[in-house]
């Protein structure tokens, strides 16, 4: 190793030690404020009602040819119609597209899917699989097996980080592309540098640790989920847009020891640790399709500069700012997004 490749491992093992202070003494608090509570756990075994409404659409499943994993979804509208590919983001689930789902089924065969580890999909529990490359190929075969050759793809957080990708390696399959909240790679890097965007990032570090991050997100009956979708600091400004119901759907999904390491695997996998032969790979790609960057100004986990940077990657790249909307931006303020999503598809 050269000596920035050095650096830069001593300064990542530097912040998982640091703030991982931080989210050790966030469990202590959970403890410290109701003991009896920071071990409760609800029963959910038992699929949520709103997860089960038919007006967002039906359940089904594909299995990837390739992969073999099983991957879940909701779908509405004609199967036949283009199709509008929806990947969620941490900590969620097919559900934070249900405002969509809806708003543009008459169009589109919508789906949102379940992304490996996460609700009813497969959770392969090899790390290797939660690489940003491997998922990137599996939403390829997703496409693929569910009869499509290409579609609009529409992403947040996670999903966006990959879609970013996808919409370079695999362009044919991209009619147009939409993403929100989520940053380019080469934006994210730069603004990692920054004060401001380290400390929003704590919790990337933290979750590096082994066990004690599932901890975090399961203790008190899933606690962190109505902070993290509800609380005054993270969660949507619109909170009848985000009903306790609506957070109980995520808590299912997430609900296992097993699902809830697959997901936190995201970051695992690709904080920090990109393989040399995926960085030439996006090297030798370029996004080619048109897309629409949509940014909550309110997200606060991600600098609101990011939305800026990530535009300058490509001339096809644009961008919408939703004035006052959380990271949950599709959620937060769906009827916002739905219109810059029709001004940008029509």
């Amino acid at each position: 190793m050269g000596v920035k490749e050095i650096a830069t491992y001593f300064f990542f093992r530097f912040s998982v030690l640091l703030w991982s202070i931080k989210g050790i003494g966030l469990l202590f608090l959970v403890f410290i404020k109701s003991p009896y509570n920071f071990f409760k756990k609800g029963n959910w075994n038992d699929t949520p009602k709103n997860a089960n409404d038919a007006n967002l659409g039906v359940h089904g499943n594909v299995t990837l040819q390739r992969s073999k994993l099983k991957i879940t979804y909701v779908a509405n509208g004609k199967r036949g119609n283009p199709l509008m590919l929806c990947v969620h983001g941490f900590p969620e689930c097919w559900y934070s597209w249900r405002f969509q789902l809806k708003e543009f089924s008459s169009k589109y065969w919508v789906v949102a899917i379940n992304l490996p580890g996460y609700a009813d999909s497969d959770k392969p529990s090899e790390l290797a699989n939660y690489t940003a490359e491997r998922l990137i190929d599996n939403l390829a075969e997703v496409v693929e097996a569910l009869g499509y050759e290409k579609g609009t793809i529409v992403a947040h957080d996670w999903g966006g980080a990959l879609v970013w990708s996808f919409a370079s390696l695999y362009s044919t399959m991209c009619d147009k592309v939409v993403i929100m909240n989520a940053p380019h790679s080469s934006a994210m890097k730069k603004m990692f540098r920054t004060l401001k965007q380290y400390r929003k990032s704590w919790y990337m570090f933290f979750f590096q640790l082994p066990w004690l991050p599932e901890m975090l997100v399961g203790c008190g009956n899933f606690h962190m989920f109505n902070e993290c979708f509800r609380g005054e600091e993270s969660g949507v400004k619109n909170l009848e847009n985000m009903t306790e119901a609506d957070v109980d759907v995520y808590k299912h999904a997430l609900h296992s020891w097993e699902a809830r390491k697959c997901a936190l695997n995201y970051y695992r996998a690709n904080i920090g640790n990109v393989s040399p032969q995926f960085i030439e790979r996006l090297k030798k790609s370029s996004i080619s399709c048109p897309l629409l960057l949509i940014w909550g100004t309110e997200d606060f986990a991600l600098s609101l500069e990011l939305a800026a940077l990530s535009a300058k990657v490509s001339n096809l790249v644009s961008v919408e700012y939703v004035a006052g909307a959380s990271h949950w931006v599709q959620q937060d303020n769906p009827e916002e997004v739905n219109k810059y999503m029709w001004k940008f598809l029509n």
